[in-house]
């Protein structure tokens, strides 16, 4: 299935104009020789940027190359094109340089030498004198960085290797050609010659830079019934260089919307056609829209504006992602991770635009509580990894676990699964540890309750009076003592609030702390009915109300478990902001978030 989706993609790209045809691929040159027409050196032009990296050519398909001698068609390194050994390498490898070279003209020399460019390049390298090159501006740099070199004809623009006679060679050698009848390609089920070796995919984070295969059989012990290399799962040539040409595509430096990295897998996805969530999949995993900000980018076209701007709130979430109802236009994520010298598929999920938009809306959903919108941007992934680790930073976390935990989420997110325990045990340990409940932290332990439990009663975004789970209760309880106190002090005047001092312990062993915890309260009271008895009244009154609705017989549970943990969070976070939402109750002139 990924083999064919991909290949499928390919074809979406090859009608577009984004790829190259069979035998082609686009390849940065760094160095571009132009010869005369008589095959005699006349200048030496360093493509792309002084510092930077080439510019890109569309060259004759990359050999994959082992641990043998195989030389690409008119582009190469140094050591094929010139024969000439990069400083630093042993006698073992400066032996097999002139083989390189060897190799590097033996193929030029099959194409047809009627055309005057590949004449030239033939005649200016069997000749063998580099004399007037190594006299050129940049012939060191050339050699030492190891960097790509071509060939063009004096008065052409394009490359010799992209003229029309090469071309024609390059197209007609990577054709499947007349197959046994017992060779099927395994991706489009037609009679195929089977590719042996599959191109090498690059921008795999933790891989090895020159490419790693998707797939390959290097070693004796993954072959079968005397089949060697790709023989053992026959894929077409031209499957084989679709694919491939599809995830380097995905995966390439400039087309950063349509892959993401978290931790050691590396996801990319597309869509078989034209969608909007295809522009803004990655904007809403990771909450930031980067066509907000362009106005010439995707989100300004008609398609694209249904999907603009919806960051800010839940409600904007909603509609945007609302709009892609009905698309049923097939949607892919493929996530890739390092594993020797092969990648292994960490992550695949095909589905359709319409599903992928409902997981993603419900992953907004589930996070949605009091407070969480106050700065007007959804929270991305690194903020969510961050509600887990030290002052809400992500970088705090080990990088093996922020590894884990990142693509754990994005696993969650996209099956509409529960996310990672581990998110949801550490945000409750760093809320004990830093007395602090912040409005990001509330919504992972809300979204991780409801995620784990769709059967039971689902948490409320704002203060629901009619739970009486006994820790969401305590965890109301708690702040409305709170609140008390800082009424009785004056909120700039109270330097230590029980919060400060009993708040993890609290959460903990309800039973142990809360008695003390209401001695304080009455002192408060005492001093609050004299100079705010309405306020006072108010206060009591709550309090009461909140111990009734506690589960009756047992009294104070001596702990709380994690969930229940959770739950006085919730109950806590819900309580302080229901002061907000109601600026003309007396209350709120003294409890302010």
């Amino acid at each position: 299935m990924i083999l064919q989706s991909l290949n499928a993609y390919y074809d979406r790209l090859l009608s577009e104009g984004k790829v190259q045809s069979t035998g082609f691929q686009e390849k940065e040159i760094r160095w571009v020789v132009t010869l005369t027409s008589e095959g005699s050196f006349a200048r030496l032009m360093r493509m792309g940027e002084e510092k930077g990296r080439g510019k890109k050519f569309a060259v004759p398909a990359e050999v994959k190359r082992t641990v043998g001698i195989a030389a690409n068609l008119l582009w190469d390194n140094g050591e094929y094109v010139f024969g000439v050994p990069r400083p630093g390498l042993n006698e073992k490898q400066r032996a097999k340089v002139p083989e390189r070279r060897a190799a590097f003209l033996a193929r030029i020399q099959t194409l047809p030498q009627d055309d005057p460019g590949i004449a030239a390049v033939r005649t200016f390298l069997e000749t063998g004198d580099w004399r007037a090159i190594e006299q050129a501006e940049g012939w060191s740099a050339l050699i030492e960085s190891g960097a790509n070199i071509s060939f063009r004809l004096e008065g052409d623009t394009g490359l010799v290797c992209e003229r029309a006679a090469v071309r024609l060679v390059a197209m007609t050698a990577s054709q499947d050609g007349v197959a046994p009848p017992d060779s099927w390609c395994l991706v489009t089920g037609r009679p195929a010659r089977a590719a042996r070796l599959h191109a090498s995919i690059k921008g795999v984070r933790g891989a090895q830079t020159s490419g790693a295969s998707l797939v390959s059989f290097n070693l004796p012990a993954f072959t079968s019934h005397g089949w060697e290399q790709g023989d053992n799962a026959p894929v077409g040539e031209a499957a084989a260089h679709g694919y491939a040409t599809a995830l380097n595509h995905l995966l390439a430096r400039e087309q950063d919307r349509y892959h993401h990295v978290e931790g050691d897998t590396t996801f990319a996805f597309w869509a078989t056609g034209p969608t909007p969530l295809e522009d803004h999949f990655l904007g809403w995993l990771t909450g930031h829209d980067r066509d907000a900000d362009d106005d010439e980018g995707a989100a300004g076209t008609p398609d694209g504006a249904a999907v603009k701007n919806t960051f800010n709130t839940i409600e904007t979430i909603k509609t945007g992602l609302e709009a892609l109802s009905g698309d049923r236009t097939p949607f892919c994520i493929l996530g890739l991770a390092p594993n020797a010298a092969r990648l292994a598929v960490r992550f695949w999920h095909q589905g359709t635009v319409e599903g992928i938009a409902r997981s993603i809306r419900q992953h907004f959903i589930d996070l949605d509580v009091d407070g969480l919108w106050d700065k007007g941007k959804a929270p991305g992934l690194w903020q969510l990894l961050g509600a887990g680790a030290r002052g809400g930073d992500a970088k705090q976390l080990q990088d093996q676990l922020r590894g884990n935990l990142s693509a754990a989420l994005v696993v969650a997110i996209l099956k509409n699964t529960p996310y990672p325990a581990t998110l949801f045990a550490r945000t409750i340990e760093r809320v004990k540890a830093e007395q602090a409940v912040w409005p990001l932290r509330a919504a992972i332990v809300k979204a991780s309750l409801n995620r784990s439990r769709r059967s039971e009663e689902e948490i409320t975004v704002s203060l629901d009076e009619n739970n009486t789970n006994a820790g969401y209760r305590l965890g109301r309880l708690f702040s409305v003592l709170e609140g008390i106190q800082q009424a009785s002090q004056g909120k700039n005047k109270t330097n230590v609030t029980i919060r400060d001092r009993y708040f993890a312990a609290a959460m903990s062993s309800p039973r142990a702390v809360f008695p003390q915890l209401v001695k304080l309260k009455n002192a408060h009271l005492k001093k609050l009915m004299r100079d705010k008895p309405g306020l006072a009244v108010h206060f009591d009154k709550l309090v009461n109300e909140i111990f009734d609705a506690l589960p009756a017989g047992g009294g104070l549970p001596p702990s709380l478990n994690l969930d229940d943990q959770g739950r006085f969070i919730l109950g806590y976070h819900h309580q302080r902001n229901a002061w907000r939402h109601h600026d003309d109750d007396a209350a709120s002139e003294s409890i302010d978030e």
